[in-house]
């Protein structure tokens, strides 16, 4: 099974996503390449609470608004109809196109497996 993934089932979306962790100006940043979201905090422990804000925000406005899928099929996900979900694009593709990843490789950074469990809210 993929490190990455998303399913979506009855309203309550599951996923599990690589989130590296970095400290850049003094803030803890958890970053996700395979959504291009982020949140920040002055720990590690309050920049995971904030990316998991942010990811929930997404998910629930990406919902209401029927586009979801557009924006992962945009960023290079599959649909993947025997999780009835989708994954992400590999690490390699990730690197070369997109410079927010390719510019973790400048700090010390380090990777975290995040799992996501939400019921979809209006945003």
């Amino acid at each position: 099974m993929a490190t990455n993934f998303i399913t979506i089932r009855n309203g309550v979306i599951e996923a599990k996503l690589d989130v590296y962790i970095y400290k850049n100006d003094g803030f803890q940043i958890a970053y996700s390449p395979a959504l291009d979201l982020m949140g920040y905090g002055r720990t590690i422990k309050d920049a995971k609470a904030s990316f998991e804000v942010v990811v929930e925000d997404f998910f629930d406005c990406a919902i209401k608004n029927g586009k979801l899928d557009e924006y992962l099929l945009t960023h290079a996900w599959v649909a993947n109809q025997t999780r009835l979900g989708f994954v992400p694009p590999k690490n390699p593709q990730l690197i070369k196109s997109n410079k927010k990843f390719q510019d973790i490789f400048n700090y010390d950074f380090r990777k975290l497996s995040v799992p996501v469990n939400h019921t979809v809210t209006a945003c």
